[in-house]
């Protein structure tokens, strides 16, 4: 292990000096990562096809079963590429980091995207000339008005507030279904595909068909029985293809090679993984189909370092691995990771650039079932892979307890030292409060037993608590924008002029009064509770229209086998099927915007009385043009991030206030309740852009805070005081989980 932690050490070192992609801890690493970095992301059609012609040839089909059979052929076509060196096979298309796009989820926008989708400034994608005259001849016009969206748009009043006026922004639920999932490995490695599709078998045949209730369940189970068949006959296509090319293969090493890769390949999508590679390949493969399926983010796999640890120690017990084996397995799973790239629309794209899916992110350490820590040798290799491959995905989450070694911990802080972006910390206990909490309501628990969510609590996605199998619920499905509440509040509900997007100059919030007429503070809080509280309603009314809709339309079978008792309950995902239902949740983004805005409405209007609230509102209607003596005032008022209790304890009641207000608010789905969390990671830029100046001082249409993090440039007390500012907030109150980004200056780290 010692001489893997020197190699990961020299490799950081040199990547400080140069931008090299050839990096790894061996040839093999090194030339696939190559690979990765060589390629642009670009568009595969093979999904889309499948679509086309099925739902085309079979409208009179029931929707579910329209839909699972058409991914069971999804599943059974995938195009086979191979690159040189890969033993984990499987590829969304035929190329490498490609999208194996839903066309039932992007019809409506890649029509209006078309001319500028290879240039456009945010994600431009590669596509052939001739998929690109069949998407626009043929799949576009069938699909355009069936889409979630164009469905959305036609059934709820208001839409454009709801997408495109920088208020509220739901327009990622609606686009991307099927997000911020960790399935039931548990469940697949005992019994393999082939047990699911014997267990639909004998439920099938169970069926008592004159029960109305079990009418819909015939489909079901029909469907689900042939998406594992599918996922069987993949399996046997990769071990074709991997045996073809052996044949062709000069060095005997490396077709014995592609031989083995083939069988493992073919094994694992019908039955059980036996060792260490099987396990990995089995993860890796079910992490590319469940993309495919869907087209949301931050499908993950929860705690990697102890579901594949057994396999791993019984393999170096045997011999059949060592630990530098072990390493140069999980490097190649972190370069798979990093080729399933994300298809938005230029307009996400802008909130969530960088093509970044967050695919088969994993956590690592924590507690086991009876709260010991769980920290093992994979753990550490997991580390130490990050680090030598140094891609975006897979993220790694760091699971933290009064128990964890300070060994781990200085391994994870290795990682985050070389600038990656990953780890990210979480103290584990806050993580099981969240869960403990999350769907039950303002005031209720869901009654997990602790031991359970101890050996399944893992995070997905940005932060985001879950237990693995148990939880679904889409965790990004709406962006809040705090900084226009307070903007909002200021203007009695009217978007100002200057803002860009839909409603500029007209009222989109409610009429929540006069600032002048406020003659106390609490009067002019109450108005911000109300113009906030009225932006949730009206994003939880399309919500519901929005969920109804997932559940009608958009079923997703890969999802709902991999969700535990789901298939016993005879009921997708989308309609409930899951364990644990909750949301759509809340991101609310701008949280330091909003703290330090009602901090300056509070010192400088009400309790100092310097400035009157006509001299605020015109400076800041001004965006400060013309008062930079009142914008000074403003900026030189305490601001969150400093250890300043007066402005730390306003920010968090606020953000209190917010989360649980979202806790009240019952979900469609399952009848769980919705949730609050504070996680968007690059919304604040695009958000920002569409916020018109605050009390804060912060100049219009320029970003907002980053997650919960200070404004920036406001946090001058340094790392301690921030740190001690971020402690005062009751994190467990967004139950949906909290991000708090620190970003330090090497200067201010290494010593002269």
């Amino acid at each position: 292990m010692e001489q893997i932690i020197e190699v990961g050490s020299k490799g950081g070192m040199e990547m400080r000096t140069g931008q090299v992609t050839e990096v790894g801890c061996t040839e093999r690493i090194r030339k696939l990562n190559g690979i990765l970095h060589a390629a642009r992301p670009n568009l595969e059609m093979q999904r889309t096809r499948v679509f086309t012609k099925y739902f085309k040839t079979h409208e009179s089909e029931s929707q579910i079963r329209k839909r699972y059979f058409a991914m069971a052929e999804v599943y059974r076509t995938l195009p086979i590429h191979i690159e040189p060196g890969e033993r984990l096979l499987g590829w969304q298309g035929g190329k490498i980091r490609c999208n194996n796009f839903s066309i039932e989820s992007h019809a409506h926008w890649l029509e209006s995207d078309f001319d500028t989708f290879e240039t456009r400034l945010f994600d431009p994608w590669k596509i052939d000339a001739k998929d690109k005259e069949e998407l626009k001849n043929e799949h576009i016009p069938y699909w355009k008005d069936k889409t979630l969206t164009s469905k959305f748009r036609a059934q709820t009043r208001e839409p454009d507030v709801l997408l495109s006026s920088g208020y509220v922004d739901c327009s990622n639920y609606i686009s991307n279904p099927g997000s911020h999932f960790v399935p039931d490995y548990h469940e697949l490695f005992k019994i393999g595909y082939r047990g699911y599709y014997e267990k639909c078998e004998k439920l099938l045949s169970d069926l008592d068909l004159i029960d109305p209730d079990n009418v819909r369940k015939q489909d079901f189970y029909i469907g689900m029985m042939e998406v594992c068949k599918g996922i069987r006959d993949y399996g046997i296509r990769l071990h074709q293809a991997a045996d073809a090319q052996a044949e062709k293969e000069a060095d005997p090493e490396r077709a014995e090679e592609l031989r083995t890769a083939g069988k493992r390949a073919e094994k694992i999508c019908w039955d059980i993984p036996e060792n260490f590679a099987e396990a990995l390949h089995a993860v890796w493969l079910n992490t590319m189909m469940l993309n495919v399926e869907a087209s949301g983010p931050c499908i993950n796999v929860g705690r990697l370092d102890q579901l594949l640890w057994p396999y791993l120690e019984k393999d170096l017990q045997s011999g059949v691995e060592t630990v530098e084996s072990a390493l140069e397995w999980m490097e190649e799973y972190n370069i798979k990771c990093c080729n399933i790239p994300w298809l938005l629309p230029e307009g996400l794209a802008h909130c969530f650039g960088g093509y970044y899916r967050w695919t088969g992110g994993y956590s690592v350490g924590g507690y086991d079932a009876n709260g010991n820590d769980a920290v093992n040798l994979l753990s550490y290799i997991c580390l130490r892979s990050a680090r030598d491959t140094r891609t975006t995905a897979p993220a790694v989450h760091v699971h933290i307890g009064s128990k964890t070694p300070e060994s781990f911990l200085m391994e994870a802080v290795k990682l985050a030292a070389e600038g990656l972006g990953h780890p990210s910390f979480f103290d584990i206990d806050s993580v099981y409060n969240m869960i403990q909490y999350n769907g039950a309501g303002l005031n209720g628990a869901n009654n997990l037993p602790l031991k359970l969510i101890r050996e399944r609590a893992t995070t997905v996605g940005c932060v985001e608590p879950k237990i693995e199998g148990y939880c679904y619920g889409h965790t990004n499905a709406n962006i809040t924008n705090l900084g226009n509440t307070v903007s909002l509040t200021l203007t009695n509900g009217i978007l100002p002029e200057g803002c860009p997007g839909y409603g500029a100059g007209t009222r989109i919030g409610c009429e929540s009064g006069d600032p002048r007429a406020f003659k106390t503070f609490d009067e002019f809080y109450e108005a911000f509770m109300r113009q906030y509280k009225y932006q949730i309603n009206l994003c939880q009314e399309h919500m519901l229209v929005a969920e109804r809709l997932l559940a009608e339309e958009h079923q997703m079978p890969l999802f709902t086998m991999m969700a535990t008792n789901a298939i016993e309950k005879g009921i997708d995902v989308v309609a409930g099927g899951a364990m644990l239902n909750s949301g759509p949740h809340y991101m609310l983004t701008g949280v330091a915007d909003m703290g330090d805005s009602l901090e300056v409405v509070k010192k400088l209007v009400y309790d100092d009385k310097v400035i009157s609230m006509d001299e605020l509102l015109k400076a800041v209607e001004a965006d400060f043009e013309g008062y930079e003596e009142i914008r000074q005032m403003c900026l030189n008022v305490p601001k969150y991030g400093n250890n300043i209790d007066e402005v730390d304890m306003l920010t968090s009641k606020a953000l209190q206030d917010c989360a649980e207000y979202c806790a009240t608010l019952k979900c469609g789905r399952a009848g769980n309740y919705s949730s609050a969390g504070v996680q968007p990671t690059q919304t604040n830029v695009a958000m920002g852009e569409m916020c018109w100046a605050l009390p804060s001082g912060r100049k219009a249409l320029t970003p907002l805070a980053d997650t919960l993090s200070a404004e920036q440039h406001m946090d001058v007390n340094g790392p301690l005081a921030a740190i001690q500012s971020y402690g005062k907030i009751n994190h467990s109150a967004c139950t949906n989980g909290t991000i708090l980004n620190m970003w330090i200056s090497k200067t201010d780290l290494i010593a002269e």
